[in-house]
């Protein structure tokens, strides 16, 4: 148990003085923490500049501010505490009003000391009591606090891993907080070379160190901001953090900021006490928990750029923009030329001037000598593709076609396969393009249509943001400002409305309806149904059908 933290107010500096020594005699657990002379002084100090305090002894009658004003104000803070009031009234009025604000005791004065000491027993024994049975509910809620934790961090690395997550299984994002995310990824540049050379055991002792180093730099930089976060293992020296920030008045920028102050400083600790190079990952805020595929996807594609740049770098969705913008001073102009002719005709969505372009620009390629040229042309060339993809309306920033023409340049066993494959690739973006020129409705009623009609097969953000032509970002905020409804509420909705309709008119089993519409695990379908509709999908279908032999009757 603590010090009873206590405060004394009263304007007679020789009682003042009196009671303090009173209380600092009756053991070393009792601490006086401030003496005041004014109800005014004492209300200031304690709301501003104390933690907490155990117990105040103030007198009634002061100037400024009275004992029994001083109380109110302090309860009115909702600060937990008891009161002994001094008074040399014997007022059945003030006794009154001293008890109904919550005084404990009411002593007259002069002050016996006898009686005082045994008053100061029966408190300590009330605040004891009181410390024990917050300590207790403290241990709950941290109980409580850790297996919510461990459950969403269950639910969090599973996503992570499931490249196909149907958006049922996100109704577990309202377990979460809501307000601005944001999701980086922690990947240690040596561990594939590295994990030849250590044991299985070694390998999880610098998995734990790494783990640390996270977790401690985000009580040094981030707890005093009031950010929380979930930290999960991806694989070995590998890792995801979701950080969210529970001030909502701040400017998006300076969350922002914190998070690559935090990433630098994570980065230079991990190189300093590991010897490891880091390369990390992080993407736009988000609110829409059922965008993490989408933000995973994006973060995993933006670490490809670690083949271009090399490792030991922060890569954010400004990387395109920074790498479209540099040139090699030994790459020719014609190559450059070539590059921006190419670019210009995919933007004008002309495939007959895209592959004259290509070809002038593999032209150019045939008389390069070095293969570091070559290399560098090649890459120039894709990031210039991928930029103007990311500036085309509706699509944002998707860069997922990273990964498509990085594997390309692995494949490729020659020059004119590489040309081959470099053309298809960037006449399937033109082709993408024509088709959202083409697509004259209105993307939310396609969604829709969409969604009815596949209600029982996997549904994904990326499948609906795929098939209107949209980024899987911008096509949830579009959403929910056109329907006022979350993508994963009006699949949940529509699912469980089939569900009733299924229950009502046919005989299917339960496990069956649930399948039906999209729901394979039985035991969460029935549980999802209780929650929207306040009954069992059995006890709803029971209802539905006595219902239907009153109305027989009638």
């Amino acid at each position: 148990m603590g010090t009873i933290k206590t405060v004394i107010v009263d304007d007679e500096p020789r009682i003042r003085r009196g009671i303090e020594r009173l209380v600092q005699a009756n053991g070393e657990e009792w601490e006086v923490v401030g003496v005041f002379s004014d109800g005014q002084e004492a209300y200031e100090a304690i709301v501003n500049t104390f933690e907490s305090i155990d117990l105040l002894i103030t007198d009634v009658q002061m100037p400024i501010m009275d004992g029994l004003t001083l109380i109110k104000k302090l309860n009115s803070q909702s600060i937990n505490f008891f009161t002994m009031i001094i008074s040399g009234f014997d007022d059945f009025k003030y006794v009154q009003e001293a008890i109904r604000e919550g005084a404990i005791d009411y002593i007259l004065k002069p002050i016996d000391r006898e009686k005082f000491q045994l008053q100061l027993g029966e408190v300590k024994e009330k605040i004891n009591h009181k410390q024990k049975e917050e300590n207790k509910l403290k241990d709950v809620q941290e109980r409580a606090f850790q297996l919510t934790y461990a459950k969403q961090i269950q639910f969090l690395s599973e996503l992570t891993w499931n490249d196909e997550t149907d958006i049922s299984m996100i109704e577990w994002a309202y377990q979460f907080p809501q307000g601005r995310y944001k999701l980086v990824h922690i990947d240690i540049d040596q561990v594939f070379t590295k994990a030849k050379e250590v044991s299985a055991s070694e390998l999880r002792s610098w998995h734990f160190a790494v783990e640390n180093i996270i977790k401690e730099l985000i009580a040094e930089e981030l707890s005093n901001q009031e950010i929380k976060y979930w930290l999960w293992k991806n694989r070995n020296l590998s890792f995801w953090l979701l950080l969210f920030d529970n001030k909502q008045e701040k400017a998006s920028s300076s969350f922002n900021l914190l998070i690559e102050q935090y990433l630098l400083k994570l980065k230079k600790a991990i190189q300093q006490y590991m010897k490891f190079t880091t390369s990390i990952a992080f993407g736009n805020e988000f609110e829409d928990l059922s965008l993490l595929p989408t933000m995973r996807d994006q973060l995993l594609s933006l670490l490809q750029f670690r083949i271009i740049e090399g490792g030991n770098k922060i890569f954010q969705l400004s990387t395109v923009n920074d790498l479209s913008n540099e040139k090699t001073s030994t790459m020719p102009s014609s190559v450059y030329k070539y590059t921006e002719q190419t670019v210009n005709a995919l933007g004008e969505k002309d495939e007959a001037e895209v592959v004259h372009a290509l070809s002038r620009f593999f032209h150019e390629m045939e008389k390069l000598t070095s293969p570091l040229v070559i290399q560098e042309s090649i890459q120039y060339l894709c990031i210039r593709i991928i930029k103007r993809w990311m500036e085309n309306d509706g699509f944002g920033e998707d860069i997922n076609i990273l990964i498509e023409a990085l594997q390309i340049t692995k494949k490729a066993a020659n020059l004119n396969q590489l040309k081959e494959g470099i053309k298809d690739w960037i006449l399937s973006l033109v082709n993408k393009m024509k088709k959202i020129d083409h697509s004259h409705s209105d993307p939310i009623h396609q969604a829709k249509a969409w969604i009815n009609n596949n209600l029982s097969e996997n549904i994904t953000i990326k499948k609906l943001a795929d098939h209107v032509y949209l980024n899987p970002t911008y096509f949830c905020e579009y959403f929910k400002a056109q329907t006022g409804d979350t993508v994963l509420n009006y699949v949940t909705k529509k699912r469980l409305h089939e569900a009733k309709e299924l229950l009502e008119k046919t005989d299917l089993k339960i496990y069956d309806v649930a399948t039906r519409v999209g729901y394979q695990d039985t035991k969460y379908f029935s549980r999802l149904f209780k929650q929207w509709t306040n009954q069992s999908p059995s006890q709803y279908r029971e209802k539905h059908a006595n219902a239907s032999k009153i109305i027989e009757k009638i």
